[in-house]
């Protein structure tokens, strides 16, 4: 079937149900010389005859009949196909409810910019939340699709990986150790680090990286909020755990700088999390897919 085209298939189609090409070709506003011309170069690529003639009249053989399945179900779903994109493109469809986790927002908007060129009638409702706030809506069925680090085995949804995510230990630059080299980690149990809020993502790496390096560092400021802590860390208040993707101006501008402790950067990876569900609507897949095949590559530009 290496030349067989929708137009064919959309002939073939309006022959059977006539049984007649003549009032096939009466349909389409083409010859009957055209139609018989086309369903031959049909049976010449499936190298079978689909019609039997006799006396101008025509009649399906069997692969004529079984084919005829088929060719309703290519055009039925192509019809699918196109109603759905109508849709897409901003008729009676529900705002696409997206969560954010609090860190991606310091890149994520781009993203959104992006995939509004392309779809500029899918409407978007966006929630920004920490780590637990976010798996709660998405356990809830508050929102219809989710960006962040890695969800807990126990959440019914589809997680894939659409870009990394490193985490580094920030410090003013007027830190002791702020242009040190090579420190070992154990040099954290001498410092004063501040943390985020219980329930965010930063702070459950953090935590992790310590228990996996046997680590108690001194913990006595905790600030909910990456703004805050990077104008706290910037006053020489103490060091934090922050992702690499919140600090890019303040690196810039030499406010800040990363120690360069070992182990680190803790390297995680950023997902779009869909919750398990029957279905999806299609502004839903079409988002998550926009993410896993363009998101990666515009966050690495920034």
């Amino acid at each position: 079937m290496k030349n067989l085209t929708l137009r064919q298939i959309k002939i073939f189609i309006c022959a059977a149900k006539h049984l007649s090409f003549s009032k096939a070709a009466d349909e389409l506003n083409i010859t009957a010389a055209a139609v018989s011309l086309q369903m031959k170069e049909m049976e010449k690529d499936f190298d079978t005859k689909l019609f039997n003639r006799d006396n101008k009249k025509i009649k399906l053989t069997l692969e004529g009949e079984h084919f005829l399945i088929y060719a309703i179900k290519v055009m039925s779903t192509l019809d699918q196909a196109k109603e759905a994109i109508d849709k897409l493109r901003g008729k009676e469809m529900k705002p696409l409810r997206i969560g954010l986790v609090s860190t991606t927002r310091y890149f994520f908007p781009t993203v959104l910019v992006e995939f509004q060129k392309i779809y500029p009638n899918v409407q978007l409702k966006v929630d920004v939340k920490n780590r637990e706030q976010l798996i709660q809506l998405l356990h809830n069925g508050e929102i219809d699709i989710a960006i962040m680090g890695k969800p807990p085995a126990t959440l019914s949804a589809q997680t894939e990986v659409f870009a990394k995510h490193p985490h580094v230990f920030i410090a003013s630059t007027h830190h002791p150790l702020a242009f040190q080299k090579n420190l070992s980690t154990e040099v954290l149990n001498r410092l004063e680090v501040i943390t985020r809020e219980q329930g965010s993502g930063t702070r459950y790496v953090m935590e992790k990286f310590f228990v996996t390096h046997n680590l108690t560092p001194l913990v006595r400021i905790e600030i909910s909020g990456n703004e805050t802590i990077k104008q706290a860390v910037i006053a020489n208040l103490g060091v934090s755990f922050v992702s690499s993707h919140t600090i890019v101006q303040e690196l810039r501008n030499k406010q800040l700088i990363i120690l360069d402790i070992q182990d680190t950067p803790v390297m995680r990876e950023w997902h779009v999390v869909t919750p398990n569900r029957r279905e999806h609507s299609l502004a839903v897949e079409v988002f998550r897919q926009f993410v896993l095949d363009h998101a990666g590559e515009i966050i690495n530009a920034l």
